[in-house]
């Protein structure tokens, strides 16, 4: 017992056996009916199945040792698959087949699981976990939906079994494949192409009659409940072996149609010891290097839909776990890992870990059973139809997220520069780029692109103008709807964010030439540096330079500890000339120049008695 008990999250199922088998059945049950998720995995990555066999049965296990969540099946993965696939592309021939070509596939499959692993392991042992957050929704949302488009369109070539073309493109090769279709394309794999995409929807659509339970329905003989319940137990066996019945009804067909490219006759799932290629790792390196990120942040977006409140969650402990899934793959001879987003949602239901043990268990009963009937002969076009219909479902949030990215970007401001740099601008950025230069260069540009926006957020000008509520030690912004009013003589900015080089001099420039279209004198200027968390060298020597040529009389106010001692070490405390509390407190800033105005008034009525005298 105790033994039993101290393994990862058994000691639940000590106290409740029947949850415990119940978990293991269901998990059995599920990775028997979704091991064709691994098949198209592979087809994706273009490596022999076998990869994605290993990858699938062996990865699951150490998570299972190692993991955060208990319901997370760490397996091949899409974003990965499609990297993979295109290092594949680039570096080895795209048609061919072969043991010594399926080889080097396998071989490079199994380097980019061995350096991805390596740089998931390295950043849990830095605890640089922190770093996926440096891509923001809108990109990983966008990325998401571009690669279920890509992974959709890339499959046109095999339903309608056209030649490969030349385009490197994912959109203008779906456009070239098109053309093709009428003059190229095989008659034969596209009827039965189309005959299981239609069958498998339609499974699909019977099975959503058990999104409504039988008590829900206003029926009322006890027979029809009844009926209805057993339609609804058929609805979750179609929903669950949809993809099977697909790939069993394909196979038969392709016996009686003749001449249907078909995938490699499956062999016994068994672990390959590698045989790297050290030449190819200048090549390899920085695919793997976004694969581990953009794997990463995959990953953690699906950890995060399926997490359960009561799910102890470590993003260290993941990061290592996700590593050693990925070095464990790379000596089986599998491929990169991720969180597998539709095993995981399958796996929901369940209570813990004896599920993903199932489920590992599942893929293995199902391979060793497929690689057992000679005789079975899976179309590659049956794989390409599963793979769109799992696909499809992801661009059903594409139309709204964009009308909800729209109104956001519209609610402060308008034009074309703020549409630009809002989420919006990354998000249709982010999606355009993967279908128009593919998911590996497509992604790293999406990147960049961010990077880019998120700079010119902060660029240029950008501050707001300060007024005070009458009568009062209030101070508000100068817009509609605000009780603040103008200071005589006085103009209070706000600079927006922290001041360095890429908006120092802008800022300076829009103020100024704010400050001389007032149609009244302005005597001092107060800078208010409340949201100002640093300034870097650049801004320390344009505010020295410039302000001390201004014709009026600067302060800077409302500055943190860390801005106060900035001008202090700097030749900018000469030239402000200011006492320590009006830096620090803006109404004490603006008493002090009430008074200095008073100051020059007083001293200019002097001077004009004295004159006229």
């Amino acid at each position: 017992m105790s033994m039993w008990s101290r393994a990862p999250g058994m000691k639940f199922y000590w106290q409740h056996p029947l949850t415990a088998a119940r978990d293991l059945c269901h998990g059995f049950a599920i990775g028997a009916v979704l091991w064709p998720l691994a098949i198209g995995n592979a087809v994706l990555a273009r490596v022999p199945a076998f990869v994605s066999i290993n990858t699938s049965i062996a990865s699951p296990l150490i998570y299972l040792m190692f993991g955060s969540l208990p319901l997370v099946s760490v397996q091949s993965g899409s974003t990965a698959s499609l990297c993979l696939g295109e290092l594949i592309a680039s570096e080895l021939p795209v048609d061919g087949t072969g043991s010594e070509l399926d080889g080097e596939r396998a071989n490079m499959a199994s380097l980019m699981a061995a350096l991805v692993g390596a740089m998931h392991f390295g950043m849990g042992a830095l605890d640089l976990g922190a770093v996926v957050e440096l891509f923001s929704q809108p990109l990983l949302r966008a990325r998401a939906g571009a690669s279920a488009l890509v992974v959709i369109l890339a499959q046109a070539k095999t339903i309608f079994a056209t030649p490969a073309g030349n385009a490197t493109s994912p959109l203008l090769s779906f456009v070239q494949t098109c053309t093709m279709v009428p003059q190229r394309g095989d008659l034969p794999t596209c009827l039965l192409s189309c005959s299981l995409l239609a069958a498998l929807i339609i499974l699909k659509v019977i099975a959503t009659c058990d999104s409504k339970k039988p008590q829900d329905l206003e029926v009322k003989h006890e027979r029809c409940r009844c009926l209805l319940q057993v339609l609804r137990v058929i609805g979750r066996v179609l929903n669950s072996s949809a993809n099977f019945l697909v790939l069993v009804a394909g196979a038969v067909a392709s016996d009686y149609l003749g001449k249907i490219e078909t995938l490699d006759r499956f062999q016994p799932p068994s672990p390959r010891l590698p045989q790297w290629d050290l030449h190819r790792l200048p090549s390899v390196l920085p695919t793997a290097a976004l694969t581990a990120f953009l794997s990463l942040g995959s990953h953690l977006t699906v950890a995060e839909r399926i997490r359960r409140p009561q799910d102890y969650w470590s993003s260290r402990r993941e990061l290592l776990a996700v590593g050693g899934c990925g070095l464990t793959a790379a000596t089986v001879g599998g491929m990169p890992v991720m969180a597998n987003f539709a095993v995981c949602q399958a796996l929901s239901g369940c209570s813990g870990h004896l599920a993903v043990l199932g489920n590992a268990l599942g893929h293995l009963a199902a391979f060793y059973l497929v690689a057992e009937l000679p005789g079975l002969r899976i179309p590659r076009c049956a794989v390409s139809v599963i793979l769109v219909v799992e696909f499809a479902p992801l661009l059903r949030t594409l139309p709204s997220e964009i009308a909800h990215l729209y109104r956001q970007a519209r609610v402060s401001q308008s034009g074309l520069r703020v549409l630009v740099a809002s989420d919006l601008g990354i998000y249709l950025m982010s999606f355009l780029a993967p279908l128009l230069f593919g998911v590996v260069n497509g992604s790293l540009l999406a990147v960049v692109i961010q990077v880019l926006v998120s700079v010119s957020r902060f660029a240029g000008a950008g501050y707001v103008q300060i007024g005070r509520v009458p009568g009062t030690d209030t101070y508000d912004e100068l817009s509609p709807g605000s009780m603040a009013v103008d200071l005589p003589k006085i103009i209070i900015t706000r600079p927006l964010g922290p001041r360095w080089f890429g908006n120092a001099a802008a800022n300076t420039r829009a103020a100024r030439r704010e400050r001389r279209n007032l149609s009244r004198e302005i005597l001092i200027a107060i800078v208010d540096w409340r949201m100002v968390p640093f300034l870097d060298e650049t801004a320390l020597l344009h505010y020295t330079t410039e302000w001390s040529k201004l014709d009026v009389k600067v302060l800077v106010t409302n500055a943190c500890l860390s801005v106060r001692r900035q001008i202090q070490g700097s030749g900018l405390a000469d030239v402000l000339q200011q006492s320590e509390d009006t830096l620090s407190d803006l109404h004490a800033a603006v008493l002090w120049a009430e008074e200095h105005i008073r100051q020059i008034e007083s001293s200019r009525t002097t001077f004009g008695v004295v004159a006229k005298d």
